[in-house]
């Protein structure tokens, strides 16, 4: 059974185990290892756990504490826990299971599903008594009491959560006058005990759960339920088999996604970059060319500008007779293209793109920026703005 719908949703199996509330009083400020626990607990009930062994072949099973519900008591603080223990090896579930829970976490589905005042004509299952007020009316207060496969179960809950749980085999497959004569008793706890007593009134319902044909969808709602959603019946120390495998698979997916990021990323990055370049921080200026011919020069100019069509090349050496001189270039800057390229217009009406590097006399183009460009001759630098001269 699982709820295994997302690679990360845990699968739990229903196992066959038994449950019990036990007590264990303390100081008022007292607490119990659970070391303590086990040792007051084989003083209260020698040979559980070796009858275990012996009859049903799961000696790697522990008695397991649940905690349940603590309060202050005439004699000292109270803790009572819910015992639980699996009838069953539970080597074999650790393949394909992360939790093991008792199979009758199905009867707290049910229950779950009374005190939230839902739906609660179940498949197969029987309401012998209080089958028309089946709704909860007294705030969370519960007693739920199910007769399943010759088991009497009775689980109550007060305000909602649940605070005992008992479970009694050797019971027929009916509400008979044992079973009659078991809950009279149990009340007779309810109004004594010193947790019940000032609850006010329990909503009473006694249902036959021996035909119910949708468990494992009751399974999987009382698994959910934050009281059972830590719990597991294999407290084994090491990583489970499944955990494994899934720990796994999702290395195994989070390095295939990493590496397909790592190489197509760049990809991307790489083929996106000129059409960034053209639509970015281009100045409004009216230019005499058309448009699309400066976004084509300018293609042609990134990384090709040996390519450029004559005429449109700048002066690449800006030197003369071998000599250099740093007399200001007469020209007008009239635009400049996404931080890349330059129109110019020189002194004789003469219009040229320049980029990066290129020359105008004896000066450079050393840096390109919104409306302006910088040019360097030896140590000098001189700074145009657009619309100058």
């Amino acid at each position: 059974m699982t709820n295994n719908i997302f690679l990360w949703n845990k699968r739990i199996a229903p196992v066959s185990a038994r449950m019990m509330t036990w007590e264990v009083t303390t100081a008022f400020d007292g607490m119990l290892t659970e070391t303590e626990l086990q040792k007051r607990f084989d003083e209260d009930f020698q040979g559980v756990q070796s009858a275990c062994d012996v009859n049903m072949g799961c000696s790697e099973n522990r008695v397991l504490f649940w905690p349940l519900v603590s309060f202050n008591a005439s004699d000292g603080r109270r803790h009572r826990y819910l015992v639980a223990i699996a009838n069953e090896p539970l080597l074999p579930y650790r393949k394909k299971f992360d939790r093991c829970l008792p199979i009758q976490v199905t009867l707290y589905g049910i229950a779950d599903k009374i005190l939230r005042e839902e739906q609660v004509d179940f498949v197969g299952v029987g309401y012998m008594e209080n089958r028309a007020e089946i709704v909860s009316r007294n705030d969370g207060n519960l007693l739920f009491v199910t007769l399943w496969n010759k088991t009497l179960y009775i689980l109550v809950f007060m305000k909602g959560r649940l605070c005992h749980w008992s479970e009694e085999c050797g019971y027929g497959k009916s509400f008979d006058e044992l079973c009659r004569d078991r809950i009279v008793h149990f009340k007779e706890f309810l109004q004594s005990d010193e947790l019940f007593e000032n609850a006010g009134v329990f909503d009473e319902v006694l249902a036959n759960c021996d035909r119910m044909e949708n468990q494992e969808e009751l399974f999987r709602l009382g698994a959910r339920d934050p009281f059972w959603r830590h719990l597991d019946l294999d407290v084994c120390e090491s990583m489970k088999k499944c955990e494994k495998h899934r720990l796994t698979l999702v290395v195994v997916v989070a390095t295939f996604l990493m590496l397909v990021f790592w190489l197509v990323f760049p990809l991307l990055e790489i083929g996106e970059t000129p059409k960034l370049g053209l639509m970015n921080d281009v100045a409004s200026v009216e230019l005499d060319l058309p448009p699309s011919e400066i976004v084509d020069l300018l293609a042609w100019a990134k990384g090709h500008r040996d390519l450029i069509p004559a005429g449109w090349g700048g002066m690449r050496d800006g030197s003369k007779d071998g000599r250099k001189s740093c007399s200001l270039p007469d020209f007008k800057l009239l635009g400049i293209v996404g931080d890349r390229a330059v129109l110019v217009e020189t002194s004789v009406s003469e219009k040229k793109i320049l980029t990066m590097d290129d020359s105008l006399d004896s000066y450079r183009i050393k840096a390109i920026g919104r409306n302006n460009v910088v040019l360097r001759c030896g140590g000098k630098e001189v700074r145009y703005e657009v619309g100058a001269r």
